[in-house]
């Protein structure tokens, strides 16, 4: 097999506070949601102000749900790094190639997984990561800034010859 792309990462703290950045708020449909609870939250201020009456409900659970995925956030982030640590005792590295006919990471824990292309359901780009999602809800990381063999660009074309949706 024919290495096309190379690519490594640590799984440090910085990593999983991007990763879980774009699933607990970049998310498209979250950002919309998120923008229409705020628009009620402000609309019952309003309301309570020039009217006098308020639905305490929304008043009182708009902001415990943005505490709660603020909490559910920095608990996730702090849990990885905390499993990585007790598991393995330092940060895993992870190097990633990919061919013509699959993906596969090897991470320094000894675990190689391999994903072919019609198991991946899409992919997102952060700021600095390209996010696999296969099938079965696992997610296979690039650093966009630790190619080795290939570009970004080239990457991304490549997946988008092989038929992955890139958000």
């Amino acid at each position: 097999m024919k290495i096309l792309f190379k690519n490594s990462y640590v799984r440090n703290k910085d990593l999983a506070k991007e990763i879980y950045r774009y699933y607990y708020f970049q998310r498209k449909w979250l950002v919309v949601f998120y923008i229409l609870i705020f628009i009620s939250f402000i609309a019952n201020i309003l309301i309570t102000i020039f009217e006098k009456t308020y639905n305490l409900s929304v008043l009182i659970f708009v902001p415990l749900y943005f505490l709660f995925r603020l909490y559910c956030y920095f608990r996730q982030v702090n849990t990885m790094v905390k499993r990585d640590d007790e598991i393995h005792g330092k940060e895993i590295s992870v190097e990633t190639i990919v061919t013509n006919e699959y993906i596969q990471n090897t991470a320094t824990t000894g675990a190689v997984n391999k994903l072919e292309y019609d198991k991946i359901s899409n992919a997102v780009q952060t700021k600095n990561l390209i996010l696999l999602r296969s099938k079965a809800n696992l997610i296979y990381i690039f650093r966009k800034d630790t190619f080795e063999k290939g570009t970004t660009d080239e990457f991304i074309a490549f997946l988008r010859t092989k038929g992955v949706k890139i958000k």
